[in-house]
């Protein structure tokens, strides 16, 4: 039971460093979908609210607060 933890535990450098490769990559992954999903939303926003270029700043968000 001892050696079994034992092996569990110790893990090459070479298995860690490809585990955080793959976390980074799925993280660079996770934040671009995070990213599309914040622009569709604004889309759906001005279109929802009927906004042109010029009300983006401050009328936008006095209808958003509404």
């Amino acid at each position: 039971m001892v050696k079994q933890k034992e092996n569990i535990m110790a893990r090459s450098i070479t298995e860690i460093e490809a585990e955080e490769k793959a976390l980074a990559d799925e993280k660079k992954v996770a934040l671009k979908e995070h990213k599309k999903e914040a622009v569709a939303t604004v889309k759906k926003l001005i279109m929802e609210f009927k906004l042109s270029k010029g009300d983006i700043r401050g009328k936008a968000m006095k209808q958003l607060d509404s």
